[in-house]
């Protein structure tokens, strides 16, 4: 044997410890350029799926097969173009090819993109720089001074670069306009709590609804504030209850708060409200999300409300946040839709071991990547007060355990059925489609508002639907987490939405604050609807690191309409707007009954903000209060349409819940401009067709549902 045979067996184990070394080795960094390459291939895989979801909903098997097979083909793509991914992004992103290829051999049928396109986007999340949740958070959150773009890393998605460009507006300057909001003081008393001044768990971090609803059918908007626990750090993080608040309205901008004696003093842990009639006897219900069991208040009619969550079937559990009434099957009783966020054990809560880094110097709470989501709830009415959860037997199964926020019961596609949008924060948002009566589809993918126009899903809080445009149709706006802008999606008319945030200009100026409520209003009467956002950090401890430039308690924004651009007007629209709080919630609904909208927000560990309307325009108005006999008294899902000088239109509707954990007036406010004249007033409700003449402006008007105003079909 020679020397080198007797080396051959040393080198090959050289050799082979090379190799495993490399192979340990973490993958280099991508290039911008491969980077770029794997986002545009990851945009190409959503596309094929919101084309899958098309030729679904069109029955073409053809076309749904074709599209299917492409996006597994753009996956495929995907994987090979990202070495530097780890081998579990790869092995779901290999699971879902293999997947969509079975799935196109057995045809469009009950196909759901939602569980396809929740894998995609977790990619995507990676794609743009976020950790895995099975990776160590510590140090998440990253942002290295000095660069351009830096995705953020764990928590809430967010897209953490440079704000977006946007041409600056058309209209004059700030001071070029009406709108005017102060602070009333004094009135709202009981400050609202989430938890512990550190916010170290992420239930801490959501805060608290409102609802604005005429309890005692005395013609005055009543306010219902929801709360939770205070935690005692010094003490063992050891709860302090804190009571939900009713303030009656005794008219002039002053409240009384009766809570106790209605009973509605609820000391839970408190989330969100919707308001509605479920028992058809005329008078309006408080349902209440709570981290725990949930609360259905049942109005007794003399002031005082029962719990009655337990015997008809929503006290639920976990972690609830918004909520809706509506009718979805057109049988004229009111169900309800319950969006839920993550699965939080209370001895997490109480004693938490995880957190984050925000931009790699703030130590903050966990959350919510890395957290197990909890599925939204549907309960179906039985007409008897009581409910069943029906949420899989009407098409609206949660199969990504979306971290639920917002919940907007709206007729997008107005064929006289509720559909459901839901805000998800950090997940695509949903978009349920009624059929008819039928249970419902889920086609946010399809309809353009599941992704923005970057094809990512953001960290959605609140949402609102609105005609911001007056053509008639019902857009979508949603806020989103700091360093991203808020979205705003223009309904087409063909049941699709296009992101027109940038034209819009609201997108650059809703870029570093953290928003969480929102709000379409008219804000001066003008005739088209304004923008309100509710500001406030998620952490507390940004304040104790000044180099980070921002700020627990926030300013909120308001944004006039200019022809469907928006300015913000925020520091010239009243002292109210000059208020720094962490906020969250807002309800609009005009407590006054002078025709303009006023707000209730609430925020962080303080008294709710009251702020009263002061625009000193002589524009007309008008107030619609729908009623009707039998079912459903208060016509909510009606839409009401007010049409007045040569083609002139206005759309609102009638709704429960909404917003950010919230419930606004159930009156459509409209503002007419300088129109005096008397109006028409349209209404639909389902299958129903309503009409008025000659209906007098500047006052609030009660119109019934009845066979003298019916359209015959």
């Amino acid at each position: 044997m020679s020397i080198d045979d007797h080396r051959q067996p040393w080198i090959a184990l050289v050799l082979l410890s090379a190799c495993l070394a490399a192979a340990a080795q973490p993958p280099a960094e991508p290039s911008a350029g491969e980077k770029a390459r794997a986002l545009r291939i990851h945009k190409e895989a959503v596309d094929r799926l919101r084309d899958a979801a098309r030729a679904g909903v069109g029955a073409d098997a053809t076309a749904f097969a074709r599209a299917l097979e492409e996006a597994a083909g753009r996956i495929d793509a995907l994987i090979e173009a990202t070495p530097w991914l780890p081998a579990s992004e790869h092995d779901a992103l290999g699971r879902t090819a293999a997947s969509l290829r079975a799935r196109a051999d057995r045809g469009p049928e009950g196909y759901s993109p939602d569980e396809d396109l929740a894998v995609l986007d977790r990619a995507g999340y990676r794609l743009r720089g976020g950790t895995s949740v099975d990776l160590v958070f510590e140090g998440s959150f990253a942002r290295s001074k000095g660069e351009v773009e830096e995705p953020a890393y764990g928590g809430h998605a967010t897209a953490m670069g440079p704000p977006p460009a946007e041409a600056p507006a058309r209209a004059g300057p700030d001071q070029d306009h009406a709108a005017r909001f102060d602070s009333v003081r004094g009135q709202l008393t009981e400050e609202t709590y989430g938890g512990g001044p550190s916010k170290w768990h992420l239930v801490e971090s959501g805060g608290n609804g409102v609802a604005l609803l005429d309890y005692d059918d005395d013609g005055l908007l009543d306010i219902y504030t929801v709360s939770a626990f205070d935690l005692d750090e010094r003490n063992g993080r050891a709860r302090i209850p804190h009571r939900n608040a009713l303030y009656r309205n005794l008219g002039g901008m002053r409240f009384e708060n009766v809570a106790a004696e209605a009973g509605v003093d609820a000391a839970a842990w408190g989330y969100g409200v919707c308001a509605g009639d479920f028992d058809d006897d005329g008078r309006l219900d408080l349902y209440v999300t709570n981290y725990g069991p949930n609360l259905l208040f049942r109005n007794e009619g003399d002031g005082t409300f029962e719990d009655v969550a337990e015997t008809a079937g929503v006290s639920v559990g976990g972690w609830s946040t918004g909520c809706a009434f509506l009718d979805s099957d057109g049988d004229g009783d009111l169900d309800l839709y319950v969006a839920r966020y993550v699965t939080a054990p209370r001895e997490e809560v109480d004693a938490p071991a995880r957190f984050l880094m925000w931009r790699g110097v703030a130590k903050v709470m966990l959350g919510p990547a890395g957290l197990p989501g909890a599925a939204d709830l549907f309960f179906e009415n039985q007409g008897d007060g009581s409910f069943r959860e029906m949420t899989d037997a009407r098409g609206l199964t949660d199969t990504t355990l979306a971290y639920g926020f917002g919940v907007v019961a709206t007729d997008y596609d107005g064929d006289g059925w509720t559909d459901i949008f839901v805000a998800n924060d950090s997940n695509p948002n949903f978009l349920y489609r009624n059929r008819g009566g039928r249970g419902f589809e889920s086609v946010g993918l399809m309809a353009g508002v599941a992704l923005n126009v970057d094809a990512r899903a953001q960290a959605g809080m609140g949402a609102d639907a609105g005609d911001y445009d007056g053509d008639g149709l019902l857009d979508i706006a949603d806020s989103a987490f700091a360093y991203d802008h808020n979205s705003l999606y223009r309904n087409l008319g063909d049941g699709s939405f296009e992101d027109v945030s940038q034209r819009a200009g609201i997108a650059s100026p809703t870029f570093e604050s953290m928003t969480w409520g929102l709000g379409f209003l008219d804000a001066d009467l003008d005739g088209d609807l304004d923008l309100y956002y509710a500001h406030g950090h998620l952490f507390p401890q940004v304040d104790e690191y000044p180099q980070l430039g921002e700020s627990y308690a926030q300013r909120d924004q308001l944004f006039v309409n200019d022809d469907g651009r928006f300015r913000d007007v925020s520091a010239t629209a009243g002292r109210g707007l000059l208020v720094q709080k962490s906020s969250r919630a807002v309800a609009v609904g005009d407590l006054d009954n002078d025709g303009d909208p006023d707000l209730v927000v609430s925020a962080m560990d303080d008294e709710p903000a009251l702020l009263e309307n002061t625009q000193q325009t002589s524009n007309h108005w008008l107030g619609i209060e729908l009623r009707r006999r039998g079912s459903n008294r208060f016509a909510i899902g009606a839409r009401v349409a007010v049409e007045y000088g040569e083609g002139r239109q206005q759309v609102r509707e009638v709704r429960s819940g909404g917003g950010y954990l919230s419930h606004s007036d159930l009156r459509a406010l409209f503002g007419l401009g300088a129109w005096q004249d008397p109006v028409v007033v349209d209404v639909r409700l389902g299958a129903h067709h309503y009409r008025w003449t000659g209906v007098v402006v500047d006052r609030h008007v009660v119109l019934t549902l009845d066979r003298e105003h019916a359209v015959e079909p």
